[in-house]
């Protein structure tokens, strides 16, 4: 048998030359890699500063947008809202439950399945804080088109539609002026001449005689008319301000003076406040500020008689801002129902056995014209608060 030849000598450094190369390249590898990570890194951390900034520029956005914009989830629960729809909406915070804050929402009827866009009214609160919205919403999706959610953008309209109320309401008011004055001016002459022949039965007939108690009702129902027509005049004729410097304090003070004996007959206590003081006259016409302000002394002087009959309060107030005046007159009678506070200011509309419904309505045309409003709310005594505001006034 042959001998068997001997192994390589050359095979272990052959080994040893393999294992370095795999080593060597085992470090450039995880040098490469180690590299890779660290430029991934660095994007990463550049897109989550593009996405920080991103976010706040969205953020900034939304902050700054007036309409109040709301995302909401496939369970009902809000996402994300801006600062503009909690401001309107009591409770509206991210993880809020949306159907329960607002179950007229059109988000609502998007996850719902109806396709969008989608728009509603829809009321927020109750009483004077009271807010009316209009909602636009419409159906969120990814990219494959699936449905996530819904996103509603609302605006409060409610300044606005009482803008639009208004101006429907002048509207109405001036047609009904016009056919007011020309009927007025049709019966007044008849009327005066049915009034003036019963004045001549009224002092022909001898007492007792019961024609003369039928011609004195005539006479007295005439008069009731009349003072019905020469108030429609009044509403309706073309009205100038003469606008002079007057001190409000004086003006209320000397109302009071006129309302005096009536109130006091009535056990009515009439109160001023004056917080107008030191500012000064203002430019307005005295005479017909006068008549609304002793038409409003009247009215809340009939209504504190009514409800408390000897005991009866009046407040008259005066307040000033930067802006302007508010003249405040309160009693303590059973109030104006919230229902009942735009119809008091339309003509014919009284809860006065004897009243025509136009001291109200030529109060609010006067003030329009000096460019204030006139409005009625809940006041401080338990009754109506009647506000009358001139939002510009200059010193005298």
């Amino acid at each position: 048998m042959t001998d068997p030849q001997p192994a390589s000598s050359t095979a272990p450094a052959e080994r040893g030359l393999d294992l370095a190369a795999a080593l060597r390249l085992f470090d450039e590898t995880t040098g490469a890699l180690a590299a890779q990570v660290a430029r991934l890194e660095q994007i990463l951390v550049v897109k989550q500063a593009e996405l920080s900034d991103a976010n706040a520029r969205l953020a900034a956005v939304m902050a700054g947008v007036a309409s109040g914009v709301v995302a909401i989830g496939l369970d009902g629960q809000v996402l994300s809202a801006n600062p503009a729809a909690c401001a309107v909406v009591p409770g509206l915070t991210a993880g809020a439950d949306w159907r329960r804050l607002a179950p007229g929402s059109p988000a609502l009827r998007i996850l719902a399945g109806e396709a969008g866009p989608l728009r509603a009214e829809r009321a927020v609160g109750s009483g004077p804080g009271r807010r009316l919205l209009l909602a636009r919403a419409n159906a969120l999706r990814d990219q494959a088109g699936v449905l996530t959610g819904a996103v509603e953008v609302a605006d409060d309209v409610t300044e606005m539609r009482a803008l639009s109320e208004r101006a429907e309401r002048a509207d109405r008011l001036k047609q009904l002026g016009e056919m007011a004055a020309g009927v007025a001016h049709e019966i007044r002459n008849p009327l005066n001449g049915i009034e003036g022949f019963a004045s001549l039965l009224v002092r022909d007939l001898p007492d007792g005689d019961k024609r003369r108690r039928f011609a004195q009702l005539i006479v007295e129902g005439v008069r009731d008319l009349n003072r019905t027509v020469t108030g429609l005049l009044e509403f309706t004729r073309q009205r100038r301000l003469e606008r002079r410097a007057h001190d409000p304090a004086d003006l209320i003070r000397a109302v009071v003076e006129v309302a005096a004996a009536d109130a006091a007959a009535a056990g009515v206590v009439i109160t001023i406040e004056d917080r107008w003081a030191p500012r000064g006259a203002i430019q307005v016409d005295g005479p017909q500020l006068k008549q609304v302000l002793l038409n409003l002394v009247r009215n809340a002087t009939e209504a504190a008689a009514e409800a408390h009959p000897g005991a009866g309060r009046v407040l008259i107030a005066l307040e000033a801002s930067a802006d302007g005046l508010a003249i405040l007159v309160e009693d303590d009678g059973p109030g104006v129902p919230v229902e009942a506070r735009q119809l008091i200011f339309t003509p014919f509309h009284t809860t006065k056995e004897h009243g025509t419904g136009l001291g109200l309505a030529v109060s609010y045309a006067i003030v329009q014209l000096h460019g204030g409003t006139l409005t009625v709310e809940d006041g401080s005594l338990g009754g109506a608060r009647f506000r009358l505001w001139l939002d510009t006034w200059q010193g005298a």
